[in-house]
């Protein structure tokens, strides 16, 4: 069975380099191509032989038509605990794929007398994330291998991902038989699909959260038929944000989510679970940014240069199914210069956007420049409607009961902006006929038509004292590997140095600062990422600290369920 692939044996032998100029480097792979294994070895000895010199690895043998794959498992954090990394030194199974989809058999064996455990990645995702294998048990499983670039990479791992933790984990998966096969070729759906894979400015958000809410969540509002939509969840989606908005001649398929670059969507599999189901004829639109310019979340971060490199994954995709990917720039912030314009946020990445859409002949949307403009326009007091600048008592039901300034985030009335200057851009396009089908549907609506909210301020504002913290949130929680992340954000306090940030489980008695951050940082951050151990209720809430480190009066505070 072996005959198709070639082996790699991976290590990580050295220390990760760490923070270095405000980013931070994992530990690097060493990687070294090994030889089929032969038959070594009888049942008495379990075929465990050492480095014969014929290229053959220790962490891979063969006895009886099993092949018995050695692994050593662990995960890193990092000091800050935002970046966790699992090192999975093993034996890769590799071999080239030229089409879209295939479907994977996996004969799993346990000859041994002791139960085993273990996860399985293609392409470096997570396709089976706990296996458990008895004494004497055998299975077969079925995964989808969605290509992009052609190469297939096959790993088996010891343990339970979701258990892993800091020790290292050593032990045997047994391998009976691999066979691959080419999916069905899907067909051009009746009704196209648009998918919108981006982050939080776009994903749509459940009532609780409301007024937030995503140009996503809006588009559907700005296409032909929208007075007969139907919505409801996406369907071969694995988080709830996913949300389907179904008009009687398009489909638009929000698949986006807070916290997400171009980088993570991919390494979660939330890009395959998309793979998996779209069709030729179909559209995507990608729009990030946001997250990947942040520095300080190290699984999410990519450097301006190396955003080609990330986005070249979603265009070969589209390319294999025949699917026309569509960029859109990043929406941008409210963020002001010294003039009181508005600024293009992420211009770096914005430009490494435009320059491949140019190079590699890919539709482009300019939403980043497009809502800058339309924010100078408008002016920066107006522009506060657009975005998450509510103060105490404005939607006293809710996740924004304390109020909240956002320069990031959009409420309703934002995103129906947002969504419409998206519309508007796909009437607009005439480079060719490829967007005519989206073009023939999109509504013509003004942006100036589109209905502004009523003014809730003076008529639902609470008064609080002057050291208070207000606006106090908790945004885009989830939890991956048993550890939860988060965004924490606030208004800001006049004449403040410093801010405390105090935290306890809901099962403890006290409370403790768990971080303080500087009226510089949080100046610098749209939001505050946050992480915490999963499994728990988390209790937390925020006091300003002034020059003579007096503490004001304690946010409100705000539940994370970590569960």
């Amino acid at each position: 069975m072996y005959s198709k692939f070639q082996f790699e044996e991976v290590t990580y032998q050295e220390p990760a380099p760490g923070w270095v100029d405000g980013v931070y480097y994992p530990r690097n792979e060493q990687v070294k191509p090994c030889k089929a294994p032969q038959a070594v070895g009888d049942e008495s000895t379990g075929g465990i032989q050492q480095e014969n010199g014929t290229g053959q690895p220790d962490s891979i043998q063969q006895t009886d038509g099993v092949w018995k794959l050695h692994s050593r498992v662990w995960q890193e954090i990092e000091e800050t605990g935002y970046g966790i990394y699992y090192y999975e030194e093993t034996t890769r199974i590799v071999t080239e794929l030229s089409g879209a989809n295939y479907l994977v058999t996996v004969h799993l064996a346990n000859p041994g007398d002791r139960p085993y455990s273990c996860h399985i990645r293609v392409n470096g995702i997570v396709k089976v994330s706990g296996m458990e294998m008895a004494p004497g048990e055998e299975k077969k499983i079925t995964i989808t291998a969605c290509m992009t670039d052609g190469r297939f990479v096959l790993t088996f791992s010891t343990g339970i991902l979701e258990k892993i933790h800091e020790e290292v984990l050593e032990g045997d998966v047994y391998i009976r038989d691999i066979d691959i096969v080419p999916e069905q070729e899907k067909e051009r759906r009746e009704k196209p699909r648009l998918f919108l894979v981006s982050d939080s400015t776009v994903q749509s958000y459940e009532k609780y959260f409301y007024p937030q809410t995503g140009w996503g969540q809006m588009l559907c509002h700005f296409f032909r038929g929208f007075e007969a939509y139907r919505e409801y969840p996406s369907e071969h989606c694995d988080y709830p944000q996913g949300r389907t908005y179904e008009l009687p001649e398009l489909v638009i398929e929000n698949r986006s989510i807070g916290g997400r670059s171009a980088r993570s969507f991919y390494d979660e599999g939330k890009l395959d679970q998309v793979l998996e189901v779209i069709c030729p004829g179909d559209y995507m639109f990608v729009q990030f940014a946001h997250n990947d310019a942040t520095a300080i979340r190290p699984n999410r971060y990519i450097a301006p240069e190396d955003f080609p490199f990330f986005l070249q994954r979603y265009v070969d995709a589209c390319r294999k199914r025949n699917v026309q990917l569509v960029f859109v720039t990043p929406v941008t912030m409210r963020v002001l210069d010294e003039d009181g314009e508005n600024i293009i946020c992420f211009a770096e990445y914005r430009e490494q956007m435009r320059k491949l859409a140019e190079e590699q002949d890919i539709p482009l949307l300019d939403l980043g420049g497009r809502s800058t403009d339309y924010l100078n326009k408008i002016g920066s007091e107006e522009s506060k409607r657009l975005y998450l600048w509510l103060e105490e008592g404005e939607y006293p039901d809710g996740a924004y009961a304390g109020g909240v300034s956002d320069k990031c985030h959009l409420q309703e009335y934002g995103a129906k902006v947002y969504a419409d200057l998206v519309a508007q851009m796909i009437r607009e396009y005439d480079r060719d006929d490829r967007l005519d089908a989206l073009k023939r549907l999109a509504a013509p609506v003004a942006v100036e038509e589109v209905p502004k909210p009523a003014d809730r301020r003076s008529e639902n504002r609470i008064a609080q004292a002057e050291d208070a913290v207000t606006g106090f949130v908790v945004q885009e929680i989830s939890v991956e590997n048993g550890r939860g992340s988060f965004l924490l954000n606030w208004n800001p306090v006049e004449g403040v140095v410093a801010y405390h940030i105090y935290g306890k489980r809901k099962d403890e008695l006290t409370f403790r600062v768990v971080k303080s951050i500087s009226k510089k940082e949080k100046e610098s951050l749209a939001v505050l990422p946050f992480t915490a151990e999963g499994g728990a209720i988390w209790q937390y809430y925020v006091t300003a600290v002034f020059e003579n480190g007096s503490e004001g009066r304690a946010s409100r505070m705000q539940e994370v369920d970590l569960r």
